[in-house]
């Protein structure tokens, strides 16, 4: 009886000996063999015109350069249609400080010239001097631009209180806690601060390019690089749009005369209307269709991890590995949680809230544009509202102006719209045709 209840205890450690190796080889970190490996498939998209540097940054100071003739004209503006009017002109010009104007044209046609003379390098100069001479220009027009402000800083302090200077010189230390002491970024809304690695910037001069790799951590990598430009790109939009609107709109009305009577309503309008309109145009010139269909294809490579809940635990699932690149529907289980793959094939790591993000807004950057359409169109609509609702005549000027420059990137943004979801469309219907649904 004794040894029949060793056999038995033998026998039952042994089942449950082989039922726990069951477990464990079912965890281990092999891919699932019942999902046949695809790979996503991309749709060309059309070659569209771009602005280049140059003609960008000729936009961009005209607007600018305009939006500060209005917020100067809703300041000085004088009534000289009246019969005992002694000003022969509709501003008076002789309140308007010279200096702080050369001040605000000094900040907001740097980087026109800085591209007139990195365009004459890269078509007079050999190709193996443009990194030094790029560089070279960049110290003389820093030297340059820092001269004039600092002349006219001088001339402006001679007529107002000191504590005013400290607006002029505010942006500064924006710039400095975004982008350290780069040079670059101030001259170039495209450039790579130089804080940045090496490697990862010689990967994303000129346009950020797509590999279609099988590699998973080749493809978290291009991910992560695409993910750090996108947002070093955003940042440069931010800090550009804030520091064009805050020059040309808050400025004019911080160093006016205190015995000056103008709209306090209508200019911090004309302010955040000309904040607005700067910021799409940045959009639209440093977020092209193709930078956009690039980070469409790192996304559908990379993929996405949904958590599953419940009895996602009694189904049959696989340890995560970075070195695996897993198909849309595996479960596996990650950190104690269980996760279920999203999208054609997945590098993903699970639980990444950056990876989530990249994937969800990248996926279809149709939505991103259409949201942006939306904005602008409602953007136009507010200022032809207004407009309509406007009887002063240098207010139907200005907001005239400032609607007539925003319908240029309501257009680009339209356009590269219709044509995304139609190219996605037909891609989606590709994929679907390849994978047998």
């Amino acid at each position: 009886m004794a040894g029949g209840r060793r056999n038995i205890n033998r026998s039952g450690s042994s089942k449950q000996h082989a039922f726990f190796n069951a477990d464990d080889s079912k965890n281990k970190c092999t891919p699932p063999e019942n999902i046949t490996k695809v790979s996503p498939k991309h749709m060309p998209m059309p070659a569209l015109p771009h602005d280049s540097n140059i003609m960008f940054e000729i936009i961009m100071f005209v607007y600018t350069g305009t939006a500060v003739f209005l917020q100067f004209l809703h300041l000085y503006r004088s009534v000289w249609w009246l019969p005992n009017s002694n000003a022969n002109h509709a501003m008076n010009l002789y309140l308007v400080d010279p200096h702080l104007v050369g001040f605000i044209v000094t900040i907001l046609v740097r980087r026109l010239i800085y591209g007139i003379l990195t365009y004459l390098i890269l078509h007079w100069a050999p190709a193996p001097l443009w990194t030094l001479l790029e560089q070279l220009i960049r110290l003389f027009l820093l030297g340059v631009v820092m001269t004039c402000l600092v002349w006219c800083a001088f001339h402006v302090m001679r007529t107002h209180p000191l504590v005013n200077i400290f607006y002029l010189c505010y942006p500064i230390s924006v710039y400095f806690i975004l982008f350290g002491l780069s040079i670059s970024p101030f001259f170039d809304v495209t450039s790579i601060p130089s804080t940045v690695q090496e490697d990862y910037k010689n990967r994303l001069i000129g346009k950020p390019l797509h590999s279609c790799s099988s590699s998973p951590n080749a493809i978290r990598e291009e991910v992560e690089n695409l993910r750090c430009d996108f947002n070093n790109r955003m940042r440069q939009i931010l800090f550009s749009s804030m520091l064009n609107g805050y020059y040309a709109g808050f400025i004019p009305c911080c160093f006016a005369q205190n015995f000056l009577y103008y709209d306090v309503y209508w200019a911090t309008q004309h302010l955040t209307f000309i904040w607005i309109g700067c910021f799409t145009m940045y959009l639209v010139h440093c977020y092209p269709v193709k930078y956009c269909d690039t980070l469409h294809r790192a996304a559908l490579h990379l993929g996405k991890w949904v958590k599953v809940e419940g009895r996602a635990c009694h189904l049959p699932s696989h340890v995560w590995s970075d070195s695996i690149l897993w198909q849309q529907g595996a479960l596996v289980k990650y950190s104690k949680e269980f996760y279920k793959a999203e999208g054609i094939s997945n590098a993903a790591e699970p639980g990444n809230s950056y990876h989530t993000r990249f994937y969800s807004i990248f996926h279809n950057p149709a939505f991103f544009l259409c949201s942006l359409v939306g904005l602008q169109l409602s953007f136009v609509v507010l200022q032809l509202v207004i407009l309509m609702r406007t009887t002063e005549w240098y207010k139907i000027i200005s907001i005239s102006l400032l609607l007539f420059a925003n319908h240029y990137p309501l257009f680009k943004l339209a356009r590269d719209y219709l044509i995304c979801w139609k190219v996605y469309k037909a891609e989606a219907m590709i994929q679907d045709k390849a994978n047998g649904g």
